[in-house]
């Protein structure tokens, strides 16, 4: 079995190399130097089956230093998953799957979208705590859920602070479900790792509460043996590798990390490796052959799972219905009646009318998951009617991330990904800027996480500029595929949590921390279609049309009462949502917008930037285009201008000369 498996790892490399010189670019480094492990793992470790890739009880194999892309592709299409040798042949090219990186959706069996390094981790991390969730809360035996999350992660991924803030949080929980395989080739793209990195990661590891195995990773029997061992926590392999393996002029060096070899060195690393030079993208029969086995073997193993599996549905009706119910998210049949008719105390913080939503989602959600970055209490994400899971518990609907914002977002990610449960996470708006990487991660694979954030403006008061976002709301509207949500009371928080449990792709909720009154004229369906008409018009003709969302839409309420007294015809449109709204039809946008429009303006209390798309480059912005201050929301107003008083005398001033001119 050596012999076929050194076979293997040797035909991961050959495939490896052909794909990348034919592209003329891509990193072949990780591909030579992790081939072994990786051979053992899909021949001799992991539980999976080519034809149903998201089998709930698959063991997932996660490529976190995803630059190595080609030494995934291989295995996947040597397992006999639906990855051909010709997609492997355009590997990097237009439209190809196989893309630079591994991208979630493109191909059967890539688990999540990994590249930006560490997230592979903290992504696994979520996928093994969604296992331990199904596992627990579905009362599923060890012969039903049994499966093992395998990271393989490099140099890159352990220096990138994610992966530190997630892998604490699984010691924290003692994942035995989770292995991180670290490819120690002590090389980085700029050269030696000893130029920038000389810690112990063995001892940090065994400090966060993991075990941990040093191996040489070319010895089969070293690394069959570390994958085989068993343990009560989560388990670190070192593999000790050389980068580039086989490479005679380009292995234990920068060189071979991300550039193609050549068509000299890739000879010559075929020739020292034993790899036929021609054909390219060859296959040998031994390798086949010992995959058809393996294959075979798998399917006995799937078949006889899904016999036990259908077992415990027909003894478990209520729970095989739920479980079903969590994997396709379906919400009950009255529910949206449900949210829009359910009693709120009036005049919340929107984060308080949340918080009540967020309640009513643990009877009626079973899919939903809560969490916060340690600030539950003040980020109104907790669920009330149950507790944080841990180590010993893991049928409890609330995680305590820590102050882990980055690793929150990308643990979420992975949750999502698991397939059963829909997670929701929280934390003040500013903080959002820690997460945007996980939160674009999320967008590009379109995983529909809820993102909770309070403390939406300047007007929270008293924490002053380090905790009041400015340019925040604008950045999260900026990222394709993320829907956000700035809603202006009760109403239109019921219509936010709405949309973002049927969204398709993720959502931003922006909450506020200061009171918000109910208004009379907010709408649960208009406000899922982003922007609708709140106050009126007096007269055929529009003087002013006022944008505004969150707690704004309110003073923009007022402004148009006090414009009005000056004989002007004012309209008021509340905007919780700039995605939903360019969703809507032309003609829909038209009528809301209006066409018969003098001045347009827009209070928020957040940055300009982004609205001129609507009111044009001469509308009026009353926003946040500077850092806060620490001091009373109440001075704080009164400093930046978001008072009926200075908005009235600036748009009356603006109006008057149009009227002159």
């Amino acid at each position: 079995m050596t012999n076929n498996i050194q076979s293997i790892a040797n035909t991961i490399r050959g495939l490896s190399i052909d794909a990348i010189e034919a592209a003329g670019c891509g990193h072949p480094g990780l591909p030579l130097g992790c081939a072994d492990i990786t051979a053992v793992l899909f021949s001799q470790i992991l539980n999976y089956n080519p034809k149903d890739p998201q089998w709930i009880n698959r063991d997932r194999f996660v490529l976190s230093a995803g630059h190595g892309s080609m030494l995934l592709y291989s295995a996947l299409h040597l397992a006999g998953y639906d990855v051909t040798l010709n997609q492997i042949k355009q590997f990097r090219q237009l439209h190809s799957p196989t893309a630079g990186h591994p991208e979630y959706g493109e191909l059967p069996g890539i688990e999540t979208t990994t590249g930006p390094l560490g997230q592979g981790i903290a992504a696994s991390i979520g996928m093994a705590i969604g296992d331990k969730l199904t596992k627990t809360q579905f009362n599923l035996s060890d012969d039903l859920i049994s499966n093992h999350t395998y990271i393989l992660a490099g140099d890159g991924c352990l220096m990138e602070g994610v992966s530190g803030e997630a892998s604490s949080l699984a010691g924290h929980l003692q994942l035995d479900n989770l292995t991180i395989i670290y490819d120690a080739n002590d090389i980085c793209l700029d050269g030696p790792i000893s130029e920038c990195f000389s810690e112990d990661v063995a001892k940090r590891y065994e400090a966060y509460g993991w075990d941990v195995t040093t191996i040489d990773g070319h010895d089969i029997s070293q690394i069959t043996n570390a994958l085989t061992s068993t343990h009560s926590r989560p388990h670190l392999i070192v593999a000790k590798t050389t980068i580039g393996y086989g490479s005679p002029n380009r292995q234990g060096t920068s060189e071979s990390h991300g550039k193609a070899l050549g068509d000299e060195e890739s000879a010559l690393t075929k020739q020292a490796l034993g790899i036929p030079e021609s054909p390219l993208f060859h296959v040998p029969e031994n390798v086949t052959s010992t995959f058809a086995d393996r294959q075979q073997d798998l399917k006995r193993t799937y078949d006889q799972w899904t016999a036990r599996f259908e077992n415990w549905q027909s003894s478990n009706p209520e729970l095989a219905t739920q479980l079903t119910q969590c994997q396709t998210k379906t919400l009950p049949a009255s529910f949206s009646a449900t949210l829009e008719n359910t009693e709120v105390k009036p005049n919340l913080a929107t984060r308080a009318s949340s918080s009540a939503i967020i309640q009513l989602l643990h009877d009626h959600c079973p899919h939903i998951i809560g969490g916060s970055a340690d600030l539950s209490c003040s980020d109104s994400t907790f669920i009330k009617q149950s507790s944080f899971i841990s180590a010993n518990d893991f049928t409890q609907r609330n995680i305590k991330y820590g102050v882990r914002e980055f690793a929150m977002a990308a643990i979420a990610t992975g949750i999502q990904l698991q397939g059963v449960f829909q997670p929701f996470c929280g934390t003040f708006l500013t903080f959002s800027d820690y997460m945007k990487n996980a939160i674009r991660l999320a967008s590009l694979m379109k995983q529909p996480i809820i993102f909770q954030f309070t403390h939406d403006s300047v007007l929270l008061g008293e924490d002053g500029p380090t905790h009041q976002p400015v340019e925040h709301l604008a950045s999260l509207r900026s990222m394709p595929g993320l829907t956000v949500i700035r809603p202006a009371d009760t109403t239109e928080v019921k219509a936010a949590w709405y949309t973002a449990l049927t969204a398709q792709t993720p959502t931003a909720l922006i909450l506020s921390r200061q009171g918000a009154p109910d208004l009379e004229n907010t709408s649960f369906t208009d406000a899922q279609k982003g922007a609708y008409v709140v106050h009126t018009e007096s007269k055929s003709h529009i003087d002013c049309c006022l944008l505004a969302t969150g707690t704004e839409v309110k003073l923009a309420l007022d402004v148009a009462q006090a414009l009005e007294t000056n004989d002007l015809s004012v309209r008021v449109v509340s905007f919780p949502s700039f995605e939903l709204f360019n969703q809507q039809s032309k003609d829909y946008q038209d009528k809301v917008l209006g066409k018969d429009v003098h001045h347009y303006a827009v209070i928020e209390a957040q940055s300009s930037f982004g609205w001129h798309q609507y009111i044009g480059k001469d509308g009026s912005t009353f926003t946040m285009d500077s850092f806060g201050l620490s001091a009373p929301a109440s001075d704080l107003k009164e400093e930046f201008g978001f008072t009926v008083n200075h908005i009235t005398n600036q748009l009356t001033s603006v109006l008057s000369q149009q009227v002159t001119l």
